[in-house]
């Protein structure tokens, strides 16, 4: 093989390197979060409540009053008397400060329950998360209030 072909050949396998350095390695922290909302969401469907609850914070409160304790056997209670449930998120829009996030997503849910009957429910959330070393974690979720301007 003559001298050009040769660092051809060489500088593929660089970039090719590099690219998945890149991928693997670098992440953004936008799709660490995304990563994060992605595996929660599996989670539940999996009917994983110890899996999902790993994504929170143990400084996670919301607007009901729940703390990450209180969560979890709601989360646990809602998994164990439901079957085949299915998550879907849409419109993820994330905003970045530093070591905080906000995400507003519109989320779309539908389980069976135990008589059979079909539930669905849906709406927009806005969810607040805290980085903790290279993971990003739940500390805050709440409804997002229709507003009529």
């Amino acid at each position: 093989m003559g001298k050009i072909k040769k660092f051809f050949v060489y500088f593929l396998i660089l970039i090719c390197i590099f690219l998945l350095l890149k991928k693997f390695i670098f992440i953004s922290e936008e799709d660490r979060i995304k990563q994060t909302i992605k595996i929660a969401e599996k989670a539940i469907e999996n009917n994983n409540y110890t899996e999902f609850m790993k994504h929170f914070s143990f400084e996670y409160r919301d607007e009901y009053g729940n703390t990450w304790g209180t969560l979890f056997f709601l989360v646990k209670n809602i998994l164990k008397n439901y079957q085949k449930v299915d998550i879907s998120i849409r419109n993820l829009n994330i905003e970045i400060f530093d070591k905080t996030a906000v995400v507003k997503i519109f989320g779309e849910g539908k389980a069976i329950s135990p008589s059979g009957e079909i539930i669905k429910e849906a709406g927009r959330f806005l969810i607040k998360f805290k980085q903790e070393g290279k993971k990003w974690k739940i500390v805050w979720v709440e409804e997002d209030k229709y507003r009529f301007d």
